[in-house]
């Protein structure tokens, strides 16, 4: 009893020096000096070292005691927020350790084993059932392989869009395959797995240009994969994930989820997911990004469906790419600013094992302020995993191809603001999720702007100097980039910060139809506007406020089978035999018509609407000289009887008519 009192006393102690380290720490840091991208003061380096070494202490007793207590899993942030703690590296295991010499009993659990289990990936001797073997010897017809030109562009647009920042490939010996594929110009000679994965590069290689030619692809890649073996290899994961990510690029969400769903297993089945794993066809460098990339996508996938995330991080104990065991024994602190060394995975994975615990929190009606303001705390600290020139006070030009990343916590954070609209929801935490969406949107214009320059962008063949942007952002342009900036028009148009909507349509109206769900985004958009429209002009409640507004602004929120709102009537019950021709963007309805996507004023209709408005603003501002930065788009009624007709159609030399200086644009010109 005397010594568990002394080691609480010690635990009690070792915790107050933590919480006073992390004080001091937070006043060390306000206001923060850069140099080179490091903090500056040196005393902020001494508390931080203080600070690991009691939380290691702290660990080390808990662990001797054999008790884990009921705050283990937190921590305080630099706000002194109680918030869940942040792992942005794996967990090592402990490894049980043999006592004698078993190399007999393992030989008699591999022989009658057989058939009851499996011995681990790391001690399987050989693929007794010839998965290696090229698929001509099992008697498949192979496919015929696209000329080498076009194969040669398709891995250039792979390997500048999806490799770039999920290198999962291992490049070098992967090209010297397919170099000896074409000099043959046959599959015959290749293992069956690898084939398949060939065909899955080919079809996201299509992505930046056509994804008919994919869609060719993809299926011959899914007939090459055999998923009825019982052994399985890493190329089955690698075409796996490929498969879903085409799948979800084409706006086949179900069967993308699918196919994620597939990677994983496969993936946990082959042991990448441990650290320490060496089997025959395994090397475990080269498995890093592999398993790695599955984790992004199963929660990047997870949290714009607004589903469960397939992957455990206890699960998980490989090290992150790039990584050594000595430098994380040194104590190296996860939270260091971006260098040229850290990959954009092993940046964009610290960024997303946030998500695991935003997930979680989203499963709540309700996210508290207090919680909020932890969570901001936590995406500040993940910006200081970017270079300079990503922070979003940086200036110059930055390639649409080094953004993914910030992409992914941009929409994180707006996920996590929007969830408090929900109707169960106080009129102020609603009023303060659209100031915060709004905040974070215009955040995210500004990164776009940035990318839409002539001076940014990776060259694509076949594109001129003055089109490089536009070439790269429709390259870079992902489904979950399509999907935030629309997201990000919803919510700049509701609070009316139209200059900022026109660059997000801008970039939109650039992806155009590369992207199946970029025009659904569209059509979305120009349906929000015209209601918009005829609440502005109606007037009775403010846009901010109005239930339907804010219904429709939370877009795919509404997909959510958990935290959607609109689809119960007044007693909470699901109307689930209500037929409606407006389906939610999260599922696209199976009787929709090709002519519901062409109703629409297209990305020029939208573009010249949202112009419009920008032109009515500014007006406002000059009659009433008001000062604020967001001005709501009323008109007196002494303003309305007097207005004119401005709307008028351009001429054909491309000027519009002149109107005289006391002339206002009314909302049915508009409309």
């Amino acid at each position: 009893m005397r010594a568990e009192n002394e080691k609480s006393s010690v635990m009690q102690r070792t915790i107050q020096v933590a919480l006073n380290a992390r004080a001091e720490t937070s006043s060390a840091n306000s206001p923060r000096i850069r140099i080179n991208g490091c903090l500056a003061s040196r005393q902020v380096q001494d508390l931080e070292k203080q600070l690991a070494q009691a939380k290691q202490q702290l660990n080390q007793l808990r662990s001797q005691s054999g008790e884990r207590s009921p705050d283990e899993s937190q921590s305080y942030s630099r706000s002194g927020l109680l918030v869940q703690e942040y792992e942005p590296r794996p967990r090592k295991k402990q490894k049980m350790s043999a006592s004698r010499d078993f190399s007999a009993v393992r030989a008699d659990l591999r022989s009658y084993g057989r058939g009851i289990f499996k011995p681990p990936q790391s001690y399987l001797q050989q693929h007794s059932n010839g998965l290696l073997r090229p698929a001509v010897a099992k008697g498949l017809d192979l496919p015929e392989l696209p000329p080498k030109a076009i194969a040669d562009d398709l891995l250039y647009l792979y390997r500048i869009s999806f490799h770039a920042t999920f290198p999962m490939l291992d490049w070098s010996p992967f090209s010297q395959e397919y170099e000896s594929v074409y000099r043959q110009h046959s599959l015959r000679d290749v293992p069956q797995p690898w084939s398949a994965l060939l065909f899955a590069v080919f079809a996201c290689g299509t992505l930046p240009q056509s994804l008919r030619d994919g869609q060719d692809y993809s299926e011959k890649s899914r007939r090459l994969l055999d998923l009825s073996t019982d052994e399985y290899t890493v190329d089955h994961v690698r075409t796996a994930i490929l498969t879903s990510v085409f799948l979800g690029e084409s706006n086949r969400k179900s069967a993308s989820w699918t196919w994620l769903g597939i990677a994983v297993r496969i993936g946990q089945d082959i042991g990448l997911h441990i650290r320490d794993v060496k089997g025959p066809f395994i090397d475990e460098a080269a498995s890093r990004p592999v398993w790695w990339t599955v984790y992004v996508c199963d929660r990047l996938v997870s949290l714009e469906h607004g589903r469960s995330a397939m992957i455990n991080d206890d699960d998980c104990e490989i090290d992150l790419p790039g990584t050594t065991n000595a430098g994380e024994r040194q104590g190296e602190h996860a939270r260091r600013p971006a260098t040229s060394e850290q990959s954009p995975l092993v940046v964009t994975v610290q960024i997303i094992r946030v998500i695991t615990k935003l997930l979680k929190m989203l499963k709540e009606p309700s996210i508290s302020s207090s919680s909020l303001q932890a969570f901001d705390v936590l995406f500040e600290d993940c910006m200081d995993l970017f270079p300079a020139h990503h922070q979003f006070n940086a200036f110059g030009t930055i390639d649409p191809h080094e953004i993914p990343p910030l992409v992914y916590l941009q929409n994180a954070r707006l996920m996590l603001h929007r969830h408090n609209l929900g109707v169960k929801n106080k009129a102020s935490a609603r009023l303060h999720a659209t100031d915060e969406c709004t905040r974070i949107a215009k955040q995210s214009t500004r990164l776009l702007r940035r990318c839409m320059s002539d001076t940014s962008g990776a060259a694509i063949p076949g594109q001129a100097g003055h089109e490089r942007w536009r070439s790269s952002l429709v390259s870079a342009a992902n489904a979950f980039l399509c999907t935030h900036i629309w997201r990000c028009s919803l919510f700049l148009c509701l609070r009316q910060e139209y200059e900022d909507a026109l660059v997000c349509v801008r970039a939109s109206a650039t992806i155009g139809s590369a992207r199946a769900i970029n025009v659904a985004c569209g059509r979305y958009l120009d349906f929000f506007l015209q209601r918009l429209l005829l609440k502005i002009q109606d007037g009775t409640v403010p846009v901010e406020t109005d239930e339907e507004m804010l219904a429709l602004v939370s877009g795919d929120l509404q997909g959510d089978a958990e935290n959607s709102w609109i689809w119960k009537d007044m007693d909470g019950a699901s109307q689930a035999n209500e037929s409606t021709r407006f389906s939610p963007i999260n599922a696209t309805p199976v009787t929709a018509h090709e002519d519901d996507y062409q109703s629409w004023s297209d990305w020029d209709g939208i573009l010249d609407r949202l112009t419009r408005l920008l032109q009515a603003k500014r007006q406002q501002q000059q009659q009433y000289s008001q000062q604020e930065a967001r001005i709501p788009l009323k008109l007196p009624s002494q303003v309305q009887q007097q207005a004119v007709h401005l709307a008028s159609p351009v001429s054909p030399g491309g000027s519009e008519t002149a109107h005289s200086g006391s002339s206002r644009i009314r909302i049915a010109d508009i409309m």
